[in-house]
């Protein structure tokens, strides 16, 4: 069952109040993975009470709960359980200091603006993000250095967006989405997109392109919006800010952050790398290299648990 931390802790407290006019006695939380369990013993008897802990699939999800299981993660090491929402690419609007979804997953901004930022830097801060600047290696970078990567630190992302647990996925989940779920080529309402099929075994893709004599097509908005209820997700060709002002490959190639830093490498100009997710119209596949300076999209899950 689900159960509201205030609740469980409020039941503890009368457990423990109850059993302690009594000896011997002791009581000890345990989190085991997604359960917290009350052990206590009393007069040599052992009780123990567990709490389901999972998060309600939150009410904007698409599909199902995912999550990485006997997955080789030699890029990262967050494993996670995450969902995709409805919602689209995540812009700043920096004259009204706000964060806000793209109004539909196909949107993404047509040109860059101060005040519609939706292409975002690789920095521990809003204001970096927003900024193009120089980086040097940062070794102390990690996947929780990145602005977006743990809810914890992110207030008023929640504030702006919801009361949600948003996060960046890492290198290795991008990379599992990319060879389990996702597939490029496709286009809707004729813009490029990277669609990632979130039911079990891609039926809603295997089933377009059986009909479409195995290859990918393009949807209509009608289809799509049907689909999506059904559990697509699509991520469109958003391109990349370079100079705060040049647009490059908007429409043909998507480029998405990861939260998992590259500092063990550098390019040929010194400056720290990151993983990030692109794809084409012929492969989508997680690498590093992007310079943190470079503007890319930021497609935000909600963490599960």
């Amino acid at each position: 069952m689900n159960i509201s931390k205030k609740a469980l802790m409020s039941f503890i407290m009368a457990l423990t109040s109850l059993i302690s006019m009594a000896q011997p006695y002791y009581h000890v939380m345990k989190r085991e993975g997604i359960i917290l369990t009350e052990e206590a013993t009393y007069n040599a008897k052992n009780y123990k009470i567990k709490v389901d802990m999972v998060k309600p699939r939150p009410k904007d999800a698409i599909g199902g709960r995912i999550t990485l299981e006997h997955y080789d993660c030699n890029k990262s090491s967050l494993k996670r359980s995450f969902y995709f929402t409805k919602h689209g690419n995540v812009y700043y609007n920096n004259s009204e200091g706000k964060f806000y979804f793209e109004e539909s997953q196909l949107d993404y901004p047509k040109r860059y603006s101060k005040d519609h930022c939706g292409h975002f830097c690789w920095d521990s801060n809003i204001e970096g993000c927003i900024d193009v600047k120089s980086y040097v290696l940062n070794t102390n970078a990690t996947e929780t250095y990145f602005y977006f990567a743990d809810p914890a630190n992110l207030p008023k992302l929640k504030e702006d967006l919801g009361n949600e647990e948003w996060a960046v996925l890492a290198a290795c989940e991008w990379s599992y989405v990319c060879e389990n779920l996702g597939e490029y080529g496709w286009t809707v309402d004729e813009k490029k997109c990277f669609l990632i099929d979130t039911t079990p075994d891609k039926s809603l893709l295997t089933e377009l392109r059986n009909k479409n004599n195995g290859n990918p097509r393009d949807l209509s908005i009608d289809e799509f919006k049907s689909l999506e209820a059904q559990g697509l997700v699509c991520l469109p060709a958003c391109g990349l800010l370079y100079n705060s002002s040049s647009f490059y490959s908007q429409g043909t190639i998507g480029n998405y952050w990861s939260c998992t830093p590259s500092n063990d490498e550098l390019n040929g100009q010194g400056n720290a790398g990151v993983y990030s997710m692109d794809f084409k119209s012929s492969e989508a596949r997680t690498m590093h290299g992007p310079q943190r300076t470079f503007g890319y999209a930021v497609r935000l899950v909600i963490l599960a648990d």
